[in-house]
């Protein structure tokens, strides 16, 4: 599966990997994953090929801005994340791509989450802790899109395919 991501600028990037590093379990080996917004998702696609029909987009779009103030659990995947208030250049990107890369759409749609994700894989007696520490520890937070990645992900594997950097 590819998917394509909005990477974080730097600040806030340092702010959820610091948020990362503590719900992170005693004696858990996962990696955690990178700063992002999931934006599309693609089944058996070629990630050059949809860098090209992306690429044009991408070069007359700017940074978005997003503000996530809400954190969020959920059952399935057992996960941790940060909600994201919907904006209207957010928006414009999502659709923008969707409509760029309709040829690569192979599968179901996929609901668009709009979030950051923090932790998954969370055991249940840990739920309630972690989020309780979690309300404690972070503050509303601003921040800009920085790149639009491509990842291939298997499994619990994910490797960066390709980047382009958005105007600021």
């Amino acid at each position: 599966m590819q998917l394509l991501v909005l990477r974080l600028d730097y600040r806030s990037s340092a702010v959820i990997e610091g948020l990362q590093n503590q719900l992170r379990q005693p004696n858990v080996t996962p990696a955690l994953q990178l700063p992002h917004i999931p934006l599309l998702a693609f089944e058996q696609t070629a990630p050059l090929q949809l860098k090209a029909a992306l690429e044009p987009i991408v070069s007359t779009i700017a940074s978005p801005d997003f503000h996530a103030s809400d954190i969020g659990f959920s059952k399935d995947g057992e996960r941790f994340y940060l909600h994201i208030e919907p904006s209207g250049a957010l928006n414009d990107l999502h659709s923008s791509l969707k409509l760029a890369g309709r040829e690569f759409q192979n599968g179901p749609e996929l609901h668009w989450p709009l979030r950051i994700p923090l932790i998954k894989k969370v055991p249940a007696p840990f739920w309630g802790p972690l989020f309780a520490r979690l309300a404690l520890e972070f503050n509303p937070l601003d921040g800009t899109g920085a790149a639009l990645e491509c990842w291939s992900v298997i499994g619990d594997r994910m490797t960066i395919e390709w980047s382009i950097f958005l105007d600021s």
